[in-house]
């Protein structure tokens, strides 16, 4: 084990499954989650694979942090091997970004798994994501990230958006919308120096958003696959109307920055404040619709929180969720 301090070529990678070992590094950021990324690191320990697996952990907390302290102790009868590197400047954008700039000084890596500290994967994860990409050729395959909720959770928590996963059918996509369980092929991270993550999304999050959208725009193609199923732990703290008004209007306020960028152009906030003016009144009318339905009403309250996220953005008001 090694603690370290931190400071696009596309094309068709298409591979027939039996041809060669996949060489993949499993990057995790983490950030004061010791018992996540324990819990974490044991069942990537458990993964029947058939790849080469190396791990690394990305501690946003700095050389001191208590995920260093997980990967100290773990280390010495890891089944794979494991590092842990120090990224001392907080913000999602430059842990991810440490992850990359360590996976580039690998020449023999063919992929870059991401997963975060409050996830665990399904034994099968890593093969049915190598699978996917070897079969489409695509340079980012996502999967399910599927919710594990605290026992006291609210029944109502099953139907908020911002839980659910989507779900997209086997095979090639337009897109994909997280890191947080996601396969890079190496023509989409290993050939440029540039951050493949904004620093502008470094306390708001949307990171990846906008990743994606540039990744997109540079002609890389996407895939989905059902199978490579992650859980994700969602404490009761995060199963309040509060937490979730915070989080939706945080999504609604990075996604419109995003948006500027990759869709509406030159006049951006021109084209962008009608429309968004536009969705906040009909999803006020829809909420009243469907006031007594307690899933549809949970739907529109955070589209109408995301909108209003949106018209924030444009009155020069930002959203810093991580700061």
């Amino acid at each position: 084990m090694k603690i370290l301090e931190t400071g696009g070529q596309r094309g068709d990678e298409r591979t027939a499954p039996g041809d060669s070992q996949a060489q993949v590094l499993i990057a995790i950021p983490t950030f004061r989650r010791p018992d996540g990324l324990r819990r974490l690191l044991t069942a990537i320990a458990a993964l029947e694979t058939a790849a080469d697996i190396k791990v690394l952990v990305a501690d946003n907390e700095g050389a001191g942090g208590a995920g260093t302290a997980v990967v100290k102790e773990l280390a010495a009868a890891y089944r794979f091997p494991i590092e842990v590197i120090a990224v001392p400047e907080r913000g999602l954008s430059s842990v991810r970004n440490a992850m990359i700039a360590y996976a580039r000084k690998d020449e023999t890596l063919d992929y870059v798994a991401m997963i975060d500290d409050d996830e665990w994967p399904t034994e099968r994860w890593i093969d049915d994501l190598v699978a996917m990409q070897r079969q489409t050729g695509a340079g980012i395959v996502g999967g399910p990230n599927l919710p594990v909720f605290a026992p006291d959770a609210p029944g109502w928590a099953a139907h908020c958006p911002l839980f659910v996963s989507d779900d997209m059918p086997d095979g090639p996509v337009e897109i994909v919308w997280g890191t947080c369980n996601l396969l890079l092929h190496k023509s989409a991270f290993a050939h440029s120096d540039s951050n493949l993550f904004d620093p502008a999304f470094n306390q708001s999050g949307g990171e990846d958003v906008d990743a994606f959208m540039r990744l997109k725009a540079s002609g890389h193609r996407f895939a989905w696959s059902r199978s490579a199923v992650v859980w994700d732990d969602v404490p009761a703290s995060r199963t309040t109307l509060g937490w979730i008004t915070r989080r939706a209007f945080r999504i609604g306020n990075s996604n419109m920055l995003v948006q500027l960028r990759w869709k509406y152009g030159r006049y951006g906030h021109l084209l962008a404040l009608p429309s968004t003016l536009a969705a906040i009144a009909a999803n006020l009318g829809l909420l009243a619709v469907f006031s007594f339905s307690s899933g549809k009403r949970l739907t529109y309250y955070c589209r109408l929180v995301r909108s209003f996220g949106k018209l924030a953005f444009l009155t020069g008001l930002r959203s810093f969720e991580y700061k």
